[in-house]
């Protein structure tokens, strides 16, 4: 259970960095929130997610395929 629920995190992670990566889309849809007084923030979180994220995903499915589940 604890394995599928760090390979879930790690998915959701890893796609809210990737979807954050393309910043021209959040910065839009941050202004049109009215918060654009903090898309200066955005690449120093979307980056550093985006590689943590993807990190939790791999090792989770490598975890998963030595543990032959």
């Amino acid at each position: 259970m604890l394995r599928d629920t760090w390979l879930g995190i790690g998915a959701v992670a890893a796609l809210i960095g990737a979807i954050c990566c393309f910043t021209p889309l959040a910065v839009i849809a941050m202004t049109a929130l009215g918060l654009a007084a903090y898309t200066i923030w955005i690449d120093a979180v979307a980056v550093p997610l985006l590689i943590i994220g993807t990190g939790i995903l791999v090792a989770s499915l490598i975890r998963l395929r030595q543990n032959g589940a």
